[in-house]
């Protein structure tokens, strides 16, 4: 008997963990849980390894039923969650019983939820990863979004004891994310006012957003002339400024290579809040130079794994 049968997928619900990395030279992105960070958090909550297949609920709407007993955590965009009616606290190990029925409402905060299940999700493996990478149609579920009638099953046995996060880590999730970000290859090849407009006046996240990227509206960025460049690197977090002006952010399934100037990049220790931006959410980009991000990083690391064995952005 499966552990889980959903009943609804919501808007877009996706089997993930830490992704595939080292296959872009391919033509295949690492992918992998978009808000790394409050998916270790669901996954230590309930005693799995922090990169433990888990799902991924992008702005809400799933609904699970329990088929045995277990322990499951929610972490990440603010929902709704309810047993059977009855509210539970994200951030914190819930106990289910067999019948029980989970349902998120849609997101207040954020983008993405992460349901973690104590043993993890089982799940098809491809290049020694479960991600689910939706336009290739590669691992978890038939490489597809949650359906009603699929039915879910455990990797293994629960591998550690329920734990707690302290009040003072959960992160913060609004409507506004400020992200950190350095120049990008082409970033002094922008005009004045655009360099500018970059660290200076937010931008909104269109109905364009997905896991591969979001299309914001705000200050048209351009070049200082008409530019053209060959196909170059491209990674999760790099701000393109196409010709018509209105930037492009690469999110967690972008595109391995891209022909637009790339004006910005998103510091590491910054990129899983990539995962929660949302239509209509606020963006802002605050500059963080070269020397500034590996400091950056090695704090959040130190801090996080201290916490959470292992971990790291």
């Amino acid at each position: 008997m499966s552990v889980i049968t959903v009943l609804n997928g919501g808007t877009q619900t996706t089997v993930q963990d830490a992704g595939r990395p080292g296959h872009r030279h391919l033509g295949i992105p690492r992918s992998g849980a978009a808000d790394r960070l409050s998916f270790a958090i669901a996954n230590h909550l309930v005693g799995n390894v922090w990169d433990a297949p888990a799902l991924e609920c992008a702005l809400g709407g799933l609904h699970l039923r329990f088929e045995k007993d277990t322990t499951i955590a929610l972490s990440g965009a603010q929902m709704w969650a309810q047993i059977n009616g009855m509210n539970i606290d994200l951030n914190r190990a819930v106990g289910v019983e067999a019948g029980d029925i989970l349902t998120l409402s849609y997101a207040r905060a954020g983008c993405r939820s992460y349901i973690a299940v104590a043993g993890g999700i089982a799940a098809t493996e491809f290049l020694g990863s479960v991600s689910t990478y939706l336009p290739a149609a590669l691992g978890g579920i038939e490489g597809r979004a949650l359906k009603a009638g699929d039915e879910l099953d455990l990797a293994g046995d629960p591998s550690g004891p329920i734990n707690a996060i302290p009040k003072g880590y959960i992160p913060f999730l609004s409507g506004h994310a400020v992200l950190r970000a350095g120049a990008g290859p082409e970033f002094d090849l922008l005009s004045a006012c655009s360099r500018r407009y970059l660290f200076t006046t937010p931008f909104i996240a269109t109905s364009a957003t997905d896991r591969m990227g979001s299309r914001l509206r705000g200050d048209r960025i351009v070049t200082e002339a008409d530019f053209a460049m060959t196909s170059s690197p491209l990674l999760p977090g790099t701000l393109q400024c196409p010709p018509d002006g209105q930037p492009i952010l690469a999110l967690a399934d972008a595109h391995c290579t891209g022909g637009y100037a790339r004006g910005l990049h998103v510091i590491q220790a910054d990129q899983w809040l990539l995962g929660q931006i949302a239509p209509g959410m606020q963006i802002s980009f605050r500059r963080c130079f070269a020397a500034e991000a590996p400091d950056i990083l090695r704090t959040r690391n130190a801090m996080w794994g201290a916490l959470i064995p292992d971990f790291s952005f």
